[in-house]
């Protein structure tokens, strides 16, 4: 299904959904499109209207709409189910200066989660050092993870945004692993010092 379906889908389903309301409630409404920019008004025919459908009785109105609620919900399960989750994981930057922007564009840039692992919040904090330097630090799931000093040299930042993508790629695995490990119930001491 293309993404113009899908969309047209959704639309239509929602003024469903309305006209189905809006009947149940009691509200007069009818259906009338409205012109597209560009294209000039149709005329109006001298043919009569067709006469209004008598409303529906309030249980089938009920039943359409239970109906209809349940064929969005499903279709709306299966477009998650295929689109993923909304967002894997979430990189925040709270740098102030060039370095530490840079940093947070070489971390970014290079980051790849590992496997398995969708939910985690890593924050890129700087602080500013004497000189032309700064100092970055690693926040990842509200623990503080790393800090160091970085200087303004192109090369040292990239080598140091690897290094903190490796350091993070860890941490995250091991939390994984201890996370398992709890869920299964071993008691087994745990050998991360």
């Amino acid at each position: 299904m293309s993404p113009a379906q899908s969309v047209s889908i959704k639309l239509a389903s929602i003024f469903l959904r309305w006209l189905l309301v809006a009947a149940l409630v009691g509200l007069p409404c009818t259906l009338t499109w409205a012109q597209t920019v560009g294209r000039p008004l149709r005329e109006k025919s001298a043919a009569p209207l067709a006469p209004q459908a008598a409303p529906l009785a309030p249980q089938k109105m009920e039943e359409a709409l239970r109906m209809l609620l349940r064929a969005d919900s499903v279709q709306s399960l299966r477009q998650r189910a295929r689109l993923g989750p909304e967002s894997s994981g979430l990189i925040v930057d709270q740098t102030i200066t060039k370095i530490g922007h840079d940093f947070y564009d070489q971390f970014f840039s290079h980051w790849e989660p590992p496997s398995g692992y969708d939910d985690f919040t890593i924050t890129v904090n700087e602080r500013p050092a004497r000189g032309n330097n700064a100092i970055v630090a690693l926040t990842v799931n509200e623990t503080d993870l790393l800090e160091f000093p970085l200087q303004s040299k192109y090369d040292l930042i990239e080598e140091g945004a690897l290094q903190a993508i490796d350091i993070v790629k860890n941490f995250l695995q091991e939390e994984q692993n201890v996370s398992r490990q709890l869920e299964r119930g071993n008691k087994q001491a745990i050998e991360a010092y």
